[in-house]
């Protein structure tokens, strides 16, 4: 089969063949359509996990993918040859993802393709449509209330500021200049252009508080600062771990740090908000394989409206 794949870390990768791989207990093979990119593979590939967990050589970046299940490993229920999934690769070894014709993915891991999502668009959903709702359940936000979204032309922020707005918020999306328009068309209420702007006041400006903030970007440094306009009571997520819980506590500010748990049961939970027409798909870029790496840089420079996609 055909993969992209490095043979060292921080290396420019290349189309390479491998052998195509069999399904263990609990997991299927997928045939792979397309593969989306994200930040986690700048750090696999980059090595900066390479302490942390288990890595396979060549390095075949990728987590989310969509394609078709073409063999099913023993002790596996809910999916059968042919059937239409999206997800993630599921798997605790780092390099054997999905960029390739074929990847194995758990189970648990991968769900039903959602009714009238294409290919490449369901991959683009898995990690940071799931992140996304979990960020946003975690500040529990009240039809009415004002929420915050820093980085809301990425991944994450291009779902969040969806699923925020089917919980009846009132959006107030940080991007740049070039992603006014396309927040604004994900449901953005107003916008802040953080190159031109100073945040903190630009909000001041209109609002004596905000009830939330959802974070996708910042580190702790860039976060804390920006905490001051959450009223007493309110919440702020991170996607960056960087929410001091104990400091927010003091103020009467719940801090949540999501770590993405991207399981058969989330993924039908987005699928629900698809179908029901409350969450569609990002703005796209795609990559054929030979240029995934290009698309993993785009990814690294921090960047990216939406998600990247390789297609398969």
């Amino acid at each position: 089969m055909k993969v992209f794949a490095l043979d060292e870390f921080g290396k420019p990768g290349s189309v390479q063949d491998l052998p195509v791989p069999d399904p263990a207990e609990g997991e299927v093979r997928v045939k792979v359509a397309a593969a989306a990119i994200n930040p986690m593979d700048v750090f696999v590939t980059k090595g900066f996990l390479k302490d942390r967990a288990p890595h396979e050589f060549p390095i075949v970046p990728g987590m989310d993918l969509s394609g078709t299940v073409d063999a099913v490993g023993p002790g596996v229920n809910g999916f059968k040859i042919g059937d239409s999934v999206f997800g993630v690769v599921g798997k605790t070894t780092l390099g054997r993802g999905s960029v390739g014709e074929y990847v194995i993915a758990s189970a648990g891991s991968i769900a039903n393709r959602p009714a009238g999502i294409g290919a490449i668009e369901a991959a683009a959903f898995p990690l940071a449509g799931v992140s996304a709702v979990e960020a946003v359940e975690a500040v529990d936000p009240k039809p009415g209330q004002t929420v915050l979204v820093v980085g809301a032309a990425g991944g994450v922020g291009s779902f969040a500021v969806q699923v925020l707005k089917a919980n009846g918020a009132h959006v107030i999306a940080v991007a740049g200049p070039a992603n006014a328009e396309y927040v604004k068309k994900l449901g953005a209420d107003e916008v802040i252009d953080y190159t031109s702007q100073d945040v903190v006041a630009a909000v001041k400006a209109k609002h004596s508080a905000v009830d939330a903030i959802v974070d996708t970007v910042s580190t702790a440094e860039g976060l804390a600062p920006l905490t001051v306009l959450i009223r007493e009571g309110g919440r702020v997520s991170s996607m960056r771990g960087a929410a001091n819980a104990e400091e927010l506590a003091k103020r009467n500010i719940t801090g949540t740090n999501v770590r993405t748990s991207t399981t058969t049961e989330s993924l039908n939970q987005l699928a629900r908000l698809v179908e029901a027409g409350k969450v569609k798909a990002p703005h796209i870029s795609t990559y054929p394989l030979e240029r995934a790496g290009e698309a993993i840089d785009k990814s690294a420079d921090g960047h990216a409206r939406g998600k990247l996609v390789v297609t398969v």
